[in-house]
């Protein structure tokens, strides 16, 4: 109930400047936490020069684990690796910064991946299906984009952007220019 809820309550972000690195490393230790027994490397490739991003820490941290906890269930029982990424990046709606989330599970069938980011659409025995919903929702609101590549058993690979300028930020520079 309490995570239906928080799905469905409006987000208030609090953004503050934040050194993206950090926020994933959090989750990512979080994960490890969870998953002790988890045989999973998780290996992190994060470019030197990243701009501050302004994003609500925390709902970026819960963003990062949900990414990693599916990671690691779906490698499970056997384990494998988690290749995180982040660089610097461009998008139409201006410059920002790409976490990628790339792991060695058996991938996501072609006809579930427009249905992964609903809510309470599950694969698995025990979820809820809020997960991707709730990542969804939390990049949207930071004016951001979050796509899937996948290829049957060559695992999953999420990618999300999130812009360095606020989105009322972005508006006043382009139309002061």
């Amino acid at each position: 109930v309490m995570r239906f809820l928080d799905f469905a309550r409006p987000l208030a972000l609090e953004r503050t400047s934040a050194d993206i690195r950090a926020v994933v490393d959090r989750a990512l230790a979080a994960v490890k936490t969870q998953y002790s027994q988890a045989v999973v490397t998780v290996e992190r490739a994060y470019a030197a020069a990243l701009p501050q991003v302004p994003i609500d820490e925390s709902l970026c941290e819960q963003v990062f684990q949900n990414l990693a906890l599916n990671a690691y269930e779906a490698m499970e029982p056997d384990g494998g690796s988690l290749r995180v990424e982040i660089a610097p990046a461009q998008r139409d709606t201006g410059r920002g910064v790409e976490v990628t989330f790339r792991d060695s599970g058996p991938g996501i069938p072609p006809e579930l991946r427009q249905q992964i980011f609903n809510p309470f659409f599950t694969t698995k025995k025990d979820g809820v299906g809020l997960g991707l919903s709730v990542v969804s929702k939390i990049v949207d609101e930071h004016h951001g984009s979050l796509r899937v590549e996948s290829q049957p058993g060559q695992g999953a690979c999420f990618h999300v952007f999130l812009p360095v300028e606020a989105a009322s930020e972005a508006g006043a520079s382009a139309s002061a220019h």
